[in-house]
């Protein structure tokens, strides 16, 4: 077998077992993971536009600030400011658990935000965001609590 034909057939079976891998991931793994690409579009985006991206668009619900929860991810999105500059949110998860079935789970972890004015505090917490796989089988957030130091 020639070199290039070895090398095709390699990558070849590398492309049809990528899938295969993906759906071989604990659904712990997959919630990590989509926690992490969550926060990285915060990093990127803003904060609103990520709640917008990872919330389930009718269901999601975001509970802070002592104030009643904001419903759906296009309401979150507005009440994060639409998209105009509202400070640094950041986040990294520490855990994640999953129900046996696979299609739900939690991950909790530490968060701080930084405001947009020069010398605002920073404020620092817990989080937890309930995850739920929507019917194409994408994780999307249903539930997301964060509480200050």
């Amino acid at each position: 077998m020639s070199l290039r034909l070895l090398l095709a057939a390699t990558a070849i079976a590398a492309l049809v077992a990528a899938p295969a891998l993906a759906a071989d991931l604990s659904a712990r793994d997959q919630l990590i993971a989509v926690d992490k690409a969550f926060a990285a579009e915060a990093r990127a985006q803003g904060a609103a536009v990520a709640f917008r991206d990872y919330m389930d668009p009718t269901d999601s619900l975001e509970f802070g600030g002592g104030k009643q929860p904001i419903r759906g991810a296009e309401a979150i999105f507005q009440a994060q400011g639409g998209g105009k500059p509202s400070g640094d949110l950041v986040w990294t998860p520490s855990e994640a658990m999953a129900g046996a079935a696979g299609d739900m789970g939690v991950t909790w972890g530490h968060w701080s935000f930084t405001p947009p004015v020069k010398g605002g505090k920073v404020v620092t917490g817990l989080y937890v965001t309930v995850w739920r796989k929507d019917a194409a089988g994408h994780w999307k957030g249903l539930v997301d609590i964060g509480n200050p130091d």
